[in-house]
């Protein structure tokens, strides 16, 4: 998913009564398609399907330091061994049709996504999953799975009636039937209308009874909130602080925590990019302070090279590494003289030719762009071409699973321990192969590295938390002496509100939850349940 997103093109409705929300889920798409696939991901399912209609069986709290937090199961046990995970369902969990949500659903839906690499995304791994009862669900592991909870259980559950002999990839599901709040009231191409239901198990104290998910015109934006037409984005707006919050602070607001990093991945099996030197120059030309001022959301900053926010992330990061990389020109230079570059008329070139780079980013998110394009002006002071495609969002999706690229960014939301990042990113297996074959989860850098393999499988297998730091830092050290990728900043999952229809919204002063309208697991539907309408 890209991670800071601007939303585009007015969907033309106001508010339409005390019980209804307008929201902006920032999905960077001008026209909806009527898919609410939940097992694709991404931005290739509709806005609305995940956190709204469909659940998983928990979430992670990064607030709360990576704490689970119990959503359509409500518990689970790991033995001592690690080897054997029990969650128990909720026992009043029931799907938009009335039925109850069973064990044998959940385990229908761990076997289809184990089954089917292309849905995968968490880079969930157990030997088997077996039932016990009607709301018991019971996986065994090959080695101790002490690290892998918050991705296993963060898969998003669907109804066996209903999905079973369809194909999970290119399923659109136009009728859904899921677990969570709300079901499907209506589709337009530019709007999705979503009704709260009546039967809904886990909380009575939603008010919200219809939500609004229309295709939005960023460049109306503000005016809309400050209306009251809209009531709360998850988009990225520009100067927010200043051109909306400061205009009216009593009724305009926000709240974004730091839930992740972004960064900029090399593809290494590009032969270019195979030299680390290359890779460190990249990484000292990248001006992150200019970056984030002209671009990234409020509240990001630059941070350690291991992708670990000091702030969220301090007791897995060695002190060593806990400064941002600083921009560098001339070491910049150096770094590209010793993988066999030098500056000729600005440019750097080997072999007669200047060094070129392609950086791929998805059209539709128009932020994204503007960085790709200020990255490759960096890179430009010494001497690397940088051509930036722009393309839709199958295309980039594809050419990024392919290996079709030099350059590519995407965000890392953080879990209850960092190997739950390092290792869908860094670990062969998800590396797909040389000349085309598909990577999978984060891994599209095709970063194959036995020692860091070695690693992270170890880290899996221990549930003693002064290992895990100990090994964690090891991987650290692979990443500040090896750039398998640049960090850029973390990022921020966060929303702009407005008070005139609404009230109860998370701030600084109430940091209770994440209100990223798009963001994973329970946090939204927790906002949702302490909002209350202004009375006129």
């Amino acid at each position: 998913m890209g991670l800071v997103l601007t939303a585009c093109q007015d969907g033309g409705s106001t508010s339409s009564g005390s019980d209804s929300m307008m929201i902006n889920y920032a999905s960077g798409k001008t026209v909806l398609q009527r898919n609410f696939n939940p097992l694709i991901g991404g931005s290739g399912a509709t806005q609305g399907t995940r956190i709204y209609m469909y659940q998983s069986l928990m979430g992670v709290n990064v607030l709360k330091g990576g704490a689970l937090e119990p959503w359509l199961a409500s518990g689970q046990k790991l033995s001592a061994d690690g080897r054997t995970l029990t969650v128990d369902i909720n026992k009043k969990a029931t799907w938009s049709d009335g039925k109850p949500v069973t064990a044998d659903d959940v385990a229908f839906t761990y076997q289809l996504v184990k089954k089917t690499p292309e849905i995968n995304t968490n880079g969930i791994s157990f030997a088997s999953v077996s039932t016990q009862g009607e709301k018991t669900v019971v996986f065994h592991f090959d080695k101790p799975a002490f690290t892998q909870l918050s991705a296993l259980l963060g898969q998003y559950i669907v109804p066996k009636k209903y999905w079973e002999g369809k194909n999970p990839v290119t399923f659109a599901n136009p009728n859904p039937v899921g677990s969570g709040a709300y079901t499907l009231k209506r589709f337009d191409p530019q709007q999705v209308t979503l009704a709260l239901r009546d039967d809904y198990w886990r909380t009575n104290s939603i008010q919200v009874k219809e939500i609004r998910l229309p295709v939005v015109n960023s460049a109306t934006e503000i005016s809309q909130l400050t209306r009251g037409q809209e009531d709360l984005s998850g988009g990225a707006i520009p100067n927010l602080k200043k051109e909306y919050v400061d205009k009216d602070p009593k009724k305009n607001g926000y709240f974004y925590p730091t839930y992740g990093s972004l960064i900029v991945v090399f593809n290494h099996d590009r032969s270019a990019l195979k030299d680390v030197h290359l890779r460190k120059a990249v990484e000292l030309s990248i001006d992150r302070n200019q970056l984030i001022e002209l671009v990234t959301q409020l509240g990001a900053n630059p941070i350690s090279q291991t992708g670990l926010d000091a702030a969220t992330q301090g007791k897995w990061l060695d002190p060593a590494y806990k400064n941002p990389v600083k921009t560098d020109l001339s070491a910049a230079k150096s770094e590209l003289e010793k993988a066999g570059y030098t500056l000729s008329g600005g440019k750097a070139v080997k072999d007669g030719k200047q060094l070129t780079l392609t950086y791929i980013e998805v059209s539709d998110f128009a932020d994204s762009v503007q960085r790709a394009r200020i990255i490759a002006s960096q890179l430009g002071k010494i001497g690397i071409k940088v051509k930036v495609q722009a393309m839709a969002s199958g295309t980039y999706t594809e050419a990024r699973e392919k290996g079709d690229f030099d350059l590519a960014s995407y965000g890392l939301a953080y879990g209850s321990v960092p190997w739950q990042i390092y290792n869908p990113l860094l670990n062969s297996q998800f590396a797909g192969t040389p000349k085309g074959g598909k990577a999978q989860t984060n891994n599209y850098l095709r970063w194959r590295d036995k020692t860091t393999d070695n690693l992270l499988n170890e880290l899996a297998g221990t549930g003693d938390e002064q290992k895990q730091i100990e090994l964690t830092r090891k991987v650290e050290k692979i990443i500040v002496d090896q750039v398998p990728f640049v960090t850029l900043s973390n990022i921020t999952a966060g929303c702009a509100w407005s008070a005139r229809n609404w009230t109860g919204f998370p701030s600084e002063n109430d940091p209770y939850a994440i209100c990223a309208p798009w963001n994973g697991g329970p946090a939204f539907e927790n906002v949702l349940a302490r909002l209350k309408p202004v009375k006129p």
